[in-house]
């Protein structure tokens, strides 16, 4: 995985991007700022600071993330790439479907795939992660989602939260480090 440790946009270990376009190198390269677009770690989209509110825009947005090998992460619309930045993770799960075996994720690039439970991780402040995409990303459970597969979740006699799924047993810590 690339290093994020520079936060300007287009930018990776202090020198642009040199996987981005060439239009977009040569633009950050002079000198010039990008406006900032930022997927916040709740999955809101905002300019400069401020939300967007235009739900064609967003779902545009959401269907547009992408990383590019050399780690920026970016919209792809149409033949356009404009580095953007992400606060936590580019995906997220919109929905949990549990009626399939394994549950459908819908994710928020409107695209939907199997989770794989073995790659569930709880993070403290009820925070639940998935890997998606073949591994190459993560994906972070909003709200509805997150309920939808708590219904599976369960406290064990010694304090570890399981989740349980086609007669398998998935550990995601210690009770008492979730809070």
């Amino acid at each position: 995985m690339p290093d994020d440790s520079d936060q300007r946009t287009g930018y990776v270990d202090g020198e642009v991007d040199e996987t981005l376009p060439e239009v977009v190198r040569d633009f950050l390269e002079s000198g010039a700022d990008l406006e900032e677009v930022r997927l916040n770690e709740r999955g809101k989209w905002t300019h400069e600071g401020l939300d967007f509110e235009n739900q064609r825009i967003i779902d545009l947005f959401s269907r547009s993330v992408d990383r590019t090998d050399g780690g920026t992460w970016v919209l792809e619309v149409g033949r356009f790439t404009y580095p953007i930045t992400i606060e936590d993770v580019g995906f997220f799960v919109e929905r949990v479907d549990r009626s399939t075996s394994p549950p459908t994720l819908k994710l928020s690039d409107d695209t939907q795939e199997p989770l794989d439970p073995s790659t569930l991780d709880y993070q403290p402040g009820g925070r639940l992660y998935c890997t998606i995409k073949d591994g190459d990303f993560r994906a972070r459970f909003k709200r509805t989602a997150y309920f939808q597969l708590a219904e599976l979740m369960d406290e064990t006699d010694d304090g570890r939260v399981v989740v349980r799924m086609d007669g398998k047993t998935y550990d995601l810590g210690d009770v008492d480090k979730m809070g």
